[in-house]
């Protein structure tokens, strides 16, 4: 740890990311997503500080949401048909809603902090970011800049873990720290990489040095995600690729749809029975695999699901109390708490309720801001996905169409993922998430562009 006065050394840095800012604002979006793996909050920085950020990449975002605002409302550069995507409407109603809930909320402060992240975290990794996938290539540079970064997160991670003994599975929840606050994000993150790497090494015309570079990555990769021990990541991964498969055989649009309604129905009715199986599960984490993986089901006696279900009930009783505006964005973790029963907590449960957020980006957001903040958060997802299926059935099986898949598998590992966790107020998972759903419009844009009487400004 240093002290706080140290920071000056930042100035001279800062002065050349203003100049990179104006010089291209393509490398430098490059160059944060390079540094998004390898930030590290402030506090771990300084001793001291009246806040908290992740350093170097959200005061770049914080210029880059300038520099938004200033393209939106001055010179007007963003492509209209952008602006007025479904998905994008949706975000911005969403936006709007946390501002009116930060208005109402428990801990103004908190929540308008909250709010501002959101906003610089759409603003480079959504916006500028779409408007820079027009560019057939500029998709698959976001995704390696940001693989780069991570690579080296990984190595550090393996040589940590590999010090200790790879099956040193408690060692392994920390050993990403201080780059990532724990193993799941790490995981998560992998988890979207991989499906897109995958299909990067495979496409045509591909240089053999890039595809020795990509080779390597989805090995390291797939070695820090085994070794990560993240039980979410590896579940949201595994559950993902049954949808992708299944979109892979390109059923008819009638077919997916009554396939889905079957698959849902089944799910909701075999609940009980699924509830009855994970309570007789008596599994705990473990440096074996398959157990570490069967653990993820054990409600009974793995210390850490007992603690998600804590979290889990607590946002729902604060959404009871609060259906409509909830607490306010981010005020989770400063109120849940007194929700918490007594049969409920657990050996990692605190008195306070200062431990972190509603481990479910869905509940979060429903005891956070009310009813109608979790639902736009869940059309926004849905927007996504379906956009992501349109642009794999609007083409021919050519790169774009395989490459939108892969994307979008990516996005579903943390709609699933999302249901066990809550990292978007971290620029790690903002980063993928954001950018991810920015690939599919960009590649929905383009789908549209090509179809007859559709003008490319329009």
């Amino acid at each position: 740890m240093i002290g706080i006065e140290s920071l000056i050394w930042i100035i001279p840095a800062a002065l050349a990311i203003v100049m990179l800012a104006v010089l291209s604002l393509e490398r430098l979006l490059l160059l944060t997503l390079f540094l998004t793996p390898l930030s590290i909050q402030i506090s771990y920085i300084a001793e001291a500080t009246a806040f908290d950020l992740s350093v170097p990449t959200e005061p770049v975002m914080a210029m880059l949401l300038i520099i938004t605002i200033f393209k939106l409302v001055v010179t007007r550069e963003f492509n209209p048909r952008l602006l007025r995507h479904p998905v994008t409407v949706v975000i911005a109603i969403w936006l709007l809603w946390s501002l009116l809930t930060s208005l109402t909320s428990t801990m103004p402060g908190v929540s308008f902090k909250t709010v501002a992240y959101r906003l610089w975290f759409i603003a480079g990794f959504y916006l500028i970011a779409a408007q820079l996938f027009s560019s057939d290539t500029f998709s698959r540079r976001y995704i390696l800049a940001y693989s780069a970064g991570l690579s080296v997160v990984v190595v550090f991670f393996l040589i940590r873990v590999g010090s200790v003994g790879l099956l040193n599975q408690q060692f392994a929840h920390s050993a990403c720290y201080p780059f990532y606050r724990d193993h799941t994000s790490f995981g998560a993150s992998m988890a979207f990489l991989i499906p897109t790497l995958i299909v990067i090494l495979f496409r045509k015309g591909a240089a053999t040095g890039l595809r020795m570079l990509i080779t390597a990555l989805i090995l390291l990769f797939a070695a820090g995600f085994i070794f990560s021990y993240s039980r979410a990541a590896w579940v949201s991964l595994i559950v993902a690729l049954i949808p992708a498969l299944i979109l892979w055989l390109r059923l008819p649009p009638r077919m997916l749809a009554s396939v889905s309604v079957i698959f849902v129905a089944a799910a909701i009715m075999s609940a009980g029975w699924i509830w009855e199986r994970m309570d007789s599960t008596t599994e705990d984490s473990s440096a074996d695999l398959a157990q570490h993986l069967r653990s993820s089901s054990n409600i009974s006696t793995d210390q850490s699901n007992l603690e998600r279900i804590n979290r889990w009930k607590s946002a729902l009783k604060m959404f009871t109390e609060k259906p409509v505006t909830g607490w306010g964005p981010g005020t989770y973790q400063f109120n849940y708490g007194p929700f918490q029963e007594a049969a409920d907590r657990t050996i990692i449960s605190t008195d306070f309720g200062d431990a972190g957020n509603a481990h479910s980006e869905y509940l979060g957001a429903l005891s956070e801001s009310g009813l109608p903040g979790a639902l736009l958060f869940i059309m926004i997802t849905l927007f996504a996905v379906l956009t992501g299926i349109r642009v794999w059935y609007g083409e021919n099986r050519t790169a774009d169409p395989y490459f939108a898949l892969a994307v979008l598998t990516g996005v579903m590992t943390y709609v699933i993922h999302a249901v066990m966790n809550s990292f978007l107020d971290s620029d790690k998972i903002a980063a993928l998430w954001w950018g991810f759903i920015a690939m599919l419009v960009a590649l929905d844009l383009k789908r549209k562009e090509k179809l007859p009487g559709v003008e490319a400004n329009d």
